[in-house]
């Protein structure tokens, strides 16, 4: 039975910090798709990612969520597994939505006296934190297919810009 997305809202819930229990199913969906399309498949290709779906793939559990493997010097390795680094992926593109909603008259987002905002400083530190900590688990995963699988992975550059200011 082929699943649509390699991780469900509930499953993101579980994987990713802590997420208030009220966040729209729909949304998640949608980033789960996007960090999938953007992120994960062309770390592993997409007949790979198939293959997840499909839970065809002989290296499926480890990969997929995550466990110990030696490598071929026999060093003891861990794999993150894709549903964690996707979780983190799919946070961190919710970090910096903000919560804003399209509508015709533009970008709306709802303020209560109960909550307040991040500052922007603050949630673009929050999503490099969640950023990094996905590009990490996901270079576990790409570490492990290459003892498995040997040449065949290909190394994938960083996903973000990076400025390096240099004098004052």
């Amino acid at each position: 039975m082929e699943n649509e997305h390699l991780i469900t809202v509930e499953s993101f819930k579980e994987l990713a910090r802590p997420t208030s229990k009220h966040i729209d199913d729909g949304e998640v969906n949608t980033f789960i798709r996007e960090c999938e399309d953007i992120y994960i498949i062309p770390a592993i290709g997409l007949v790979r990612f198939k293959a997840l779906q499909e839970n065809t793939q002989d290296v499926k559990n480890i990969l997929l969520e995550g466990g110990e493997y030696e490598d071929k010097e026999g060093t003891l390795r861990k794999c993150s597994g894709i549903r964690l680094a996707l979780s983190y992926f799919v946070y961190a593109k919710m970090v910096m939505s903000d919560g804003g909603l399209l509508t015709r008259t533009g970008l709306m987002q709802h303020n209560d006296s109960y909550a307040s905002r991040e500052d922007d400083k603050n949630r673009v530190r929050m999503y490099n934190d969640a950023m990094e900590v996905a590009e990490k688990y996901l270079g576990s995963c790409l570490a492990y297919l290459k003892c498995v699988e040997g040449d065949n992975v290909k190394p994938i550059r960083g996903t973000r810009v990076r400025i390096h200011s240099i004098g004052e």
